[in-house]
C-alpha cells in the first residue's frame, strides 16, 4: 500500500531565475544605449504596475560584473537585474497558485531584455529553496533512510544531509538553520537557451513534487 502523503508546510521559499548572454554587453551599456534597455523593459512591464520609482542602479559595485540595473516588481516580490554578463530574475515567496502569473512577468522580462541587447541567452537556470517545518515523523527519520549512517560510523549524528547531482540538475536536503526539526531543500536545474518560462515552471513543479514525495510530503 503506498505511503499516505502530508501536506508540505512550505516556510521562506524563493525563486532565481539566472540566464548568461552568449556575449558581454558591453557595448550596448557603455555605448550608452541604456535608456533602451530601461524603455523595452519598463513597457514589458508595465502590465505589473512598475514605474521609473522601480528603476535602480548598483551604485558602488566592486567590479563589472557586478554592475547592474534593477526593476523591481513590489506587487510579485520580485526583481529582474540586468547585468553585462547576465539577467537574473528573484521572487520572495513564490507559491504555486501564482505559477502563470510570475511565468508571464518573468518572459515579459526576458523578452524585452533579448530585444534590447539584440542577441539571444546563452543558457537559463532556475533555482527554488525552502524551509520546511517537520510534522508528526521526525525529518531525521526520513532522511536516515537515504543515507549508510553505520559506515559513516555517524548514527548518533543530529541530522544528514542528502545531495544529488545529474548533468543538468541537482538537489539538496539538509537541516533548516532556521526551524527548529525542519529541513531545507534546494533545486537547482539547467535549461537550454530557447526553453520558454512555462515549459520551465511546469519541470520545477515536478521536480519539487518528487523531491517532496521522497520525505513523505506532497504540494497542496
Amino acid at each position: 500500500m503506498p505511503e499516505e502523503l502530508t501536506i508540505a508546510d512550505i516556510q521562506q521559499p524563493f525563486l532565481e531565475y539566472r540566464a548568461p548572454y552568449k556575449e558581454p554587453i558591453a557595448p550596448v551599456w557603455f555605448g550608452r544605449q541604456q535608456g533602451e534597455i530601461i524603455n523595452k523593459i519598463l513597457k514589458a512591464l508595465s502590465p505589473w504596475q512598475v514605474n521609473l520609482d522601480n528603476i535602480t542602479w548598483n551604485q558602488a559595485p566592486k567590479n563589472l560584473g557586478e554592475t547592474q540595473l534593477s526593476f523591481g516588481v513590489p506587487s510579485l516580490f520580485s526583481s529582474l537585474n540586468v547585468g553585462v554578463g547576465v539577467l537574473t530574475i528573484t521572487t520572495l515567496f513564490p507559491d504555486w497558485s501564482r505559477a502563470p502569473i510570475l511565468a508571464s512577468l518573468f518572459q515579459a522580462g526576458v523578452d524585452a531584455l533579448k530585444e534590447s541587447i539584440g542577441q539571444e541567452l546563452q543558457s537559463q537556470q532556475a533555482t527554488i529553496g525552502f524551509h520546511l517545518k517537520p510534522g508528526a515523523k521526525p525529518f531525521r527519520e526520513t532522511v536516515t533512510r537515504f543515507v549508510n549512517a553505520k559506515a559513516l560510523e555517524s548514527e548518533d549524528a543530529a541530522f544528514f544531509g542528502v545531495s544529488v547531482y545529474y548533468g543538468d540538475y541537482s538537489f539538496v536536503i539538509d537541516g533548516s538553520a532556521s526551524i527548529p526539526g525542519g529541513v531545507f531543500v534546494k533545486l537547482i536545474r539547467n535549461f537550454s537557451a530557447d526553453k520558454r518560462v512555462e515549459e520551465i515552471a511546469a519541470t520545477l513543479y515536478k521536480d519539487e513534487e518528487a523531491v517532496l514525495r521522497r520525505l513523505g510530503l506532497k504540494l497542496k
